[in-house]
């Protein structure tokens, strides 16, 4: 009796047909795949907030970004703050290691607008975070007296140090897009659109940061939005 070594190939049994087994289960294995693919064509596409960050495409739509299709708009806003990182530079993921290192669940605020000075980054792009898309509270704005700020009120991050520098012209131009949008969308009034600087004793959003232009900027965008939309009097 020989005994089969390495390499040999084992005996096969006989009536076996080799070829034709193959070829059953290589039909087999395809109509399982097309079955498979047929029923991923027929599940639902719709978007829905997935917890992770989403960021507006140049020429995107700004309210696919803010309300995205599925996104559940249960909680109340009753106030905007407008922050920035302190940092010359920043990537949504170091904002997010640093806020996991302060023991927040992730970032702190609900927007983030990048100066695009970090690799892979564009100036003046809006970042939703996981915050915003989960209508959770953030965790911005901790003022004893005044848990509202971080129940009710939507924090905003622009990218940089504006006690070194200005913020770029693309940033608020992103700025006062997503800021009239919020305002008008939650019905938020003018004296509720507010620095970090203003509620408490920090030097955010910075000195360099111009917010009285800007909250009178808005103003104006309201107020000709307002006159476009009235009818013409006789």
């Amino acid at each position: 009796m020989t005994q089969q070594g390495e390499g040999t190939a084992p005996p096969q049994p006989s009536g076996m047909n080799v070829p034709r087994m193959f070829k059953v289960w290589g039909l087999l294995a395809a109509s399982m795949l097309v079955a498979a693919l047929a029923c991923w064509a027929a599940l639902p596409k719709t978007a829905t907030p997935s917890g992770e960050p989403q960021a507006l495409p140049v020429g995107g739509n700004l309210a696919d970004l803010v309300w995205p299709e599925g996104f559940d708009a249960g909680r109340e806003w009753t106030s905007i703050v407008i922050h920035h990182s302190a940092t010359p530079s920043a990537t949504f993921e170091a904002i997010r290691r640093y806020h996991l290192g302060l023991g927040f669940e992730g970032v702190g605020y609900h927007f983030v607008i990048n100066n695009g000075k970090a690799p892979g980054t564009m100036d003046g792009q809006i970042i939703a975070t996981a915050r915003w898309l989960e209508q959770r509270a953030g965790a911005h704005t901790l003022i004893d007296r005044h848990p509202e700020y971080n129940s009710e009120g939507i924090g905003i991050c622009l990218v940089g140090h504006f006690e070194e520098h200005e913020p770029t012209p693309k940033q608020m131009a992103a700025l006062e897009m997503l800021v009239l949008a919020l305002a008008e969308r939650y019905d938020i009034p003018l004296d509720r659109i507010v620095g970090h600087g203003e509620l408490k004793n920090t030097k955010c959003p910075g000195r360099l940061f111009p917010l009285e232009p800007f909250v009178m900027d808005l103003r104006q965008a309201a107020i000709r939005k307002r006159l476009q939309g009235a009818p013409e009097t006789p």
